[in-house]
């Protein structure tokens, strides 16, 4: 019977059931059917067992397209189901057959079953192919390149690690490679690309996150908190329009210079709102701190004395604590690269309970911006530094550098919930100004159709920002343009269009060639869909 079904047996080694994986799959199913049992039959599922091992085998397999019974038997075995069926239609009469010609025809239904189980088994098998592979990336080593390689605990035959690095010495075919060990028992061995990682060498500068170098200024999310020029305080350095008269510079100078206060590159302080941290009865969250090269040291040791100085952060004995990283700042001054001081606070957000404020639609800020005569933007300095943290909070938001344990006063960057707290904010303060104001964060916009309806919009907006005690950042400020840039977009004269570093980014863009690099291209394309 065997070598009409084509079966064979292997033996595996007693008592270690992970050497026959089917085995072990048959076995999740059969317990998942005794735990479909009542209460009162799962206690004694022993005496169920062949019922439901009946069950299961009169049940086509997905891979072969027949059920076991099917396989064994010639024929589709009469379950309890056909019985009950039988019993309510008139059951068909078996016609009698002689015993040759009764084994004769099992025998070629059971070839049949045969031929047809395996061409449904080699279709399952491409179908699951085809769907690896559509997340199978190609590796391949290069001879002399070095490589960690996978090799079983010699105690222990079922447990591995990765031993290395190892020198790849050949390609042997299309996924295995001739690797030198250089060890006592094999100098020589092959192996396949799945028992190979790449080893790479530690390089001088670590955990730093890349950013593109071509990316426009108004992409940054996050502002630059320190400023090193005094002419970002004046109001003389707010972007004004070229069309406008020289009776519109006038009114201009004269509205800014009643909110003088407003402008500068010390971030304000509002009593309007306050950030909480809801991580319900989470244990605090302590990572390890980063290594960091010498260079960056310094770098940190800077950025923290400054911000002990403007009192944003002080110093902490809080057990929650989260590691530092730094980032390359998109445009560096006098052609030397800096850093961008930021916290990752990654294991306190996974904590944290969500606040589901909603932001702004884009697309309709964008739309409404690009329908007025005269815009205007207002930037505020370091936003987020202008809201206060609850004394809860202020223990959640601690870091560790190598200078020592801090912990901020104010909401700072990476915090889960403070877009929301933000957006909350600005939409308080501009409550009952929507008619010609809306902000997007800290991208504040005030439109109209006239300049002087304009000027009476502007005198609002920037009262309301001065009764808030916020502040504003006027080198990134434009008054009265006709067109400007607005959430990555250039917005004007009833006209919305993408920005021209955006479109050459695209053109440049490196052809992808993997399913990841699609995707991350059709992203890109995506933001001006």
């Amino acid at each position: 019977m065997w070598k009409e079904c084509g079966v064979t047996y292997k033996f595996t080694t007693p008592y270690h059931p992970q050497t026959n994986g089917l085995v072990e799959r048959f076995n999740k199913t059969l317990k998942g059917m005794i735990m479909g049992l009542p209460e009162k039959l799962r206690r004694r599922w022993e005496i169920l067992l062949p019922c439901l091992l009946f069950a299961y085998r009169e049940v086509p397999q997905k891979g072969v397209g027949f059920s076991p019974f099917e396989l064994l038997f010639g024929h589709p075995v009469r379950g309890p189901l056909t019985l009950v069926k039988e019993g309510w239609e008139q059951p068909l009469k078996a016609p009698k057959q002689d015993i040759v010609d009764y084994v004769l025809g099992l025998r070629s239904r059971m070839a049949e079953y045969m031929k047809k189980a395996s061409k449904n088994l080699h279709a399952s098998q491409e179908f699951q192919k085809q769907w690896h592979d559509q997340k199978a990336v190609l590796v391949q080593y290069q001879p002399g390149q070095k490589v960690w390689v996978l090799e079983p605990v010699a105690p222990r035959a079922l447990q591995d690690k990765w031993s290395g690095p190892h020198t790849v010495v050949e390609k042997k075919g299309e996924v295995t490679y001739l690797v030198d060990l250089d060890t006592a028992r094999s100098h020589l061995r092959v192996l396949h690309v799945n028992c190979l990682k790449p080893y790479y060498d530690r390089a001088d500068i670590t955990l730093l996150m890349a950013t593109d170098e071509g990316q426009e200024e108004d992409s940054d999310p996050l502002p630059d908190l320190f400023s090193s020029t005094e002419q970002d305080a004046l109001v003389e350095g707010v972007v004004l329009a070229d069309c406008l008269t020289s009776e519109q510079k006038d009114h201009r100078i004269n509205l800014l210079g009643q909110f003088s206060e407003l402008f500068s590159t010390v971030p304000g302080t509002t009593s309007w709102c306050e950030h909480t941290i809801d991580t319900v009865d989470s244990l605090p969250v302590k990572s390890k701190i980063y290594r960091q090269p010498d260079h960056v040291r310094d770098c940190i040791k800077q950025e923290v004395q400054k911000m002990l100085e403007l009192g944003v952060v002080e110093h902490s004995e809080s057990p929650w604590a989260s590691p530092v990283v730094l980032v390359p700042k998109p445009h560096s001054k006098d052609g030397k690269k800096e850093m961008r001081f930021c916290v990752d606070y990654r294991g306190l957000n996974q904590v944290t309970k969500t606040d589901v404020h909603p932001l702004p639609w884009a697309d309709e800020l964008i739309d409404t911006l690009a329908s007025a005569k005269y815009q205007s933007t207002f930037d505020l300095t370091a936003g987020y530094w202008q809201i206060k943290l609850s004394e809860d909070a202020k223990a959640k938001t601690a870091f560790s550098t190598i200078v020592g344990h801090y912990k901020f006063t104010v909401m700072p960057f990476g915090l889960k919930n403070a877009p929301a707290t933000f957006q909350r904010l600005v939409n308080t303060v501009l409550q009952g100004l929507e008619a010609f104001s809306a902000a997007y964060l800290d991208d504040i916009a005030v439109f109209s159709s006239s300049w002087d309806d304009h000027l009476v919009h502007l005198w609002k907006v920037l009262e309301a920002l001065q009764k808030a005690g916020l502040t504003i950042k006027a080198s990134k400020c434009q008054i009265g343009q006709g067109k400007l840039v607005y959430l990555g977009h250039l917005v004007g004269g009833e006209q919305i269009a993408p920005l021209q570093g955006k479109i050459q980014t695209i053109i440049d863009w490196v052809p992808p060639t993997t399913q990841t690099q699609v995707r991350a291209f059709l992203g890109l394309t995506g933001y001006y869909m």
